[in-house]
């Protein structure tokens, strides 16, 4: 926000706002909606602001604190200004009633009804807010595939090399360990019934169907939607989004787009490597543990896993790509001014990622196999 910037800390129940610049007619309505989010919390019950760096402050201003004392009174909280200079006093000395300090009614806590019901009113409010930015990502990208928008230069190969490059490594030794678990688990039991040879089919259909899409899913996660989130929340905390929209410039063409452009093209890529390189751990253990030779176990390889098997697993890894961004973005730019929230929006991303890429896997599990035995 040009002219006015804040940030918050928390103290138990009280919440100090750090006010920077000028809280005049162009920055009130911001500093408004920022004391307004913090009143509605139901874990807020005072609130300081910080006056020391303040500039100038106008009735504008003034007015804003007024509301804000008002309602927070109706609401059996305080306001309190803490560093006002004599400018700053001259100025609330047209407000009287602003700094005249009334005794506090007492407020009983929210009931469990009222509990149950604000936090379905955010739920809604979320999936509201996801919606939205479903829907002006597919407006943006549209216009972007069509050449009526631009993205920024080089910034769709700049996310895929840091997203896809630095992550090959992991997502390979961790496919390369899975596909030798497989392999060793399913040869010690398959060996007691004479079917250790069956051992490459089920490495096989399982690295392509299930694993290699799901572990990919989860490093990228833990990796790229964690600094996803991380980083469109620092830039929302320290108003750089704002600034983008002040300058008529979309913060989702320019800062969402292109993260997930990346991801739909980095999660089906590194999930076909992690296919061949859990193969080949399962090609090695069954190479010790049953001396069965590379040649016999590929023929079985390709005698038994078909293009629709790839089908599923690449599919999959496209709806998680889009898991990924899409919550890694929403809860990002979600963040508000105090800082912590950056954190939570962090640990809430990987946590409703994770969970929704597991729900979805047994959604895919479930229709294609009763589609399959009918």
């Amino acid at each position: 926000m040009p002219g006015a910037a804040t940030s918050v800390e928390r103290n138990g129940r009280t919440a100090v706002v750090h006010l920077r610049g000028d809280v005049i007619v162009p920055t009130a309505r911001y500093v408004y909606g920022m004391l307004r989010g913090l009143c509605k919390r139901r874990d807020v019950k005072k609130i300081v602001v910080d006056f020391n760096d303040v500039g100038k402050l106008d009735s504008s201003g003034v007015a804003v604190f007024q509301i804000v004392k008002r309602a927070m009174r109706q609401s059996g909280k305080e306001l309190e200004l803490e560093h006002l200079d004599e400018r700053h006093q001259a100025a609330f000395e047209l407000a009287p009633e602003l700094r005249a300090k009334k005794p506090m009614p007492v407020e009983e806590g929210p009931t469990w009804l009222e509990t149950v019901g604000e936090r379905v009113l955010q739920g809604v409010e979320a999936l509201r807010g996801l919606g939205r930015l479903m829907r002006e990502t597919f407006a943006q990208g549209w216009a972007i595939a069509t050449r009526r928008r631009r993205v920024p230069s080089g910034s769709i190969g700049g996310h895929i090399l840091a997203m896809g490059a630095d992550a090959v490594f992991i997502v390979g030794l961790l496919a390369f360990l899975l596909g030798m678990t497989i392999a060793f688990q399913g040869a010690v039991q398959l060996q007691r019934f004479g079917a250790g040879v069956f051992v490459a089919d089920m490495v096989a259909w399982s690295m392509v169907r299930e694993f290699a899409p799901l572990i990919t899913a989860i490093v990228l996660t833990g990796r790229t939607g964690a600094a996803i989130a991380a980083e469109l929340g620092t830039m929302r905390v320290g108003s750089e989004i704002d600034a983008l929209s002040t300058m008529g410039v979309s913060p989702v063409r320019f800062l969402v787009v292109p993260r997930l452009v990346a991801l739909t093209f980095v999660q089906p890529a590194l999930t076909l490597m992690a296919m061949f390189i859990g193969i080949a751990g399962g090609v090695l253990v069954a190479g010790m543990v049953i001396d069965m030779s590379p040649a016999t176990f590929w023929a079985h390889v390709v005698n038994r896993v078909k293009i629709g098997d790839f089908a599923q697993g690449i599919s999959k890894s496209l709806v998680f790509s889009w898991i990924i961004g899409l919550t890694a973005c929403h809860l990002g730019l979600r963040a508000t001014g105090d800082a912590s929230s950056v954190g939570r929006a962090t640990t809430r991303t990987v946590v409703v990622s994770i969970f929704m890429i597991v729900v979805v896997d047994a959604i895919f599990a479930t229709v294609i196999t009763l589609a399959r035995t009918h």
